[in-house]
């Protein structure tokens, strides 16, 4: 049912509903007066003319209650039982009160033309019943003026009615016009937001892309971030394999610095026996055998020296080896942070950093393997020394008329080989200082290897956050999507 066929069905059944209380009013008026009727309409003909007429008016109610001919149809219907009334009790004045009461029901339509016409009707009926009131009433004298005033209020209420209906179209005309004019600016604000949604779901659709966009960025960032994290920690396990291998240099380090102390304490000693010798040459036959003992402690020590700077060269060659590998891993970092764009920034950094100490560490391996072959050629200059002291010392029994002139030469190599000693124990020693130093500085970056690996994993674990965080951002664009492309095709 539309909203005009509504409003009919309504107005009908209103004007249904009273027409029938009016018509019943009638019939009772009808039958209560029948005693006091005169004319030339009796009580049965008038009752059967409404009974008649309201059934007319049901039929037409049933069949027309949504058509705009219901409303002429019940109003005649109507307007006919008016006028039977009105015919058939000529002895009543106040009969015409009926009449009002159709001028205030045919105002429920609102319609000029119908109001005019019951107007008009309810007027005729009003001046018709004149000339029939004094043509058979029995009390004209008492009553003429009433009927002569019910016509005027008949006409007056009839004139009221119609300017009410015309006033009432005017306003309502009024009305129609300010809401269709209300309505064609609501459509132009509805085309200016149609136009505002449109433009709205094109900044959505690029939002919706940009958002894909970056959706892959950040997914490509955090597959960057895991390689990264990745490659720093098999560096840091490559620093913490480096860290126990110089730890072991240490040690060993500290070993030959042991045997390099002792051995120039042997030489000092050696010095002063020979110094003392060269004033007891006459004890030298008593004192060669303690010297003998002393020259073989040398050269074994000599000898073990010779091992401990072979196992330290072998391990340098080991660091060199390790600091290669670190720095090709530095190489593969830096590469993995430059793949990375803005994100690897830090990661850069922290590689080249590597890159540096794995090459200031290559410089002190060198070094360190510049020096160990200095002292092993050195300790190889001292133990063929003291080689040639022990032969010296085997054979003075059978020289030793020769002692004399070699003592000096013996005490001149053995002043050496005690400057040679002292030398090696100072390089010794720095090699320790300068090892402790690598494995403070490893340490130093194996620590912030590790802050570096934690750091990658929290950016990790970060760009996946960010990953949840624009599918649900991306989940939202595109349920707003639908709804602009929803709205714009309807």
């Amino acid at each position: 049912m539309s909203l005009q066929e509504k409003q009919i069905y309504e107005s009908n059944l209103l004007a249904f509903k009273f027409a029938c209380i009016i018509q019943a009013f009638e019939l009772i008026a009808t039958v209560a007066y029948q005693s006091q009727r005169v004319g030339f309409m009796n009580t049965v003909s008038m009752s059967v003319l409404q009974i008649l007429i309201y059934i007319a008016s049901v039929v037409s109610f049933v069949m027309y209650s949504k058509r705009t001919r219901g409303k002429y149809l019940l109003m005649g219907c109507l307007a006919g039982s008016y006028l039977v009334v009105m015919l058939g009790s000529v002895h009543i004045t106040y009969m015409w009160a009926f009449g009002p009461a159709l001028l205030i029901l045919v105002l429920l339509y609102a319609d000029p033309v119908l109001t005019l016409a019951t107007s008009v009707f309810v007027v005729a009926v009003n001046i018709l019943y004149i000339p029939l009131f004094y043509a058979y009433s029995v009390e004209v004298a008492d009553r003429h003026i009433a009927v002569l005033t019910d016509a005027i209020f008949a006409v007056l209420l009839s004139l009221m009615a119609i300017f009410y209906a015309r006033l009432s179209k005017k306003q309502n005309k009024e009305v129609i016009d300010e809401i269709e004019e209300n309505a064609a600016q609501q459509e132009k604000d509805a085309e200016v937001i149609k136009n505002i949604g449109i433009q709205i779901g094109e900044k959505l659709e690029e939002a919706n892309d940009a958002m894909e966009s970056l959706s892959e960025k950040v997914i490509s960032s955090a597959e960057s971030s895991q390689e990264i994290s990745k490659a720093i920690t098999h560096t840091a396990e490559a620093i913490q394999t480096q860290t126990e291998m110089n730890s072991n240099i240490t040690k060993s380090l500290e070993d030959i610095a042991h045997q390099s102390r002792a051995m120039r304490r042997n030489a000092d000693e050696v010095t002063e026996n020979i110094t003392a010798g060269n004033n007891l040459v006459k004890d030298l036959t008593k004192k060669s055998h303690e010297a003998s003992e002393i020259n073989a402690e040398t050269a074994d020590m000599t000898s073990n020296l010779q091992q401990s700077a072979g196992t330290v060269k072998e391990i340098v060659d080991t660091i060199l080896s390790i600091s290669g590998q670190t720095n090709l891993l530095a190489l593969n970092a830096s590469i993995e942070a430059a793949r990375a764009g803005d994100a690897g920034k830090g990661f850069a950094v922290v590689a080249d950093e590597i890159r540096a100490l794995s090459e200031h560490t290559k410089e002190s391996a060198e070094q360190i393997a510049s020096t160990i072959d200095d002292l092993i050629d050195k300790v190889n200059t001292a133990s063929a020394n003291m080689q040639k002291s022990v032969d010296s010392a085997n054979e003075q029994g059978e020289i030793i008329a020769e002692t004399g002139e070699k003592f000096e030469e013996i005490l001149s190599k053995v002043s050496d080989l005690t400057s040679r000693a002292g030398k090696i124990s100072d390089n010794v020693e720095s090699c320790v200082d300068a090892n402790t130093q690598v494995m403070d500085a490893i340490s130093n970056l194996s620590a912030t290897s590790e802050e570096v690996a934690a750091s990658a994993q929290s950016s990790i674990e970060i760009s996946r956050d960010c990953e949840n965080d624009m599918e649900i951002t991306k989940d939202i664009l595109t349920d707003i999507l639908k709804i602009s492309r929803s709205s714009r095709k309807e």
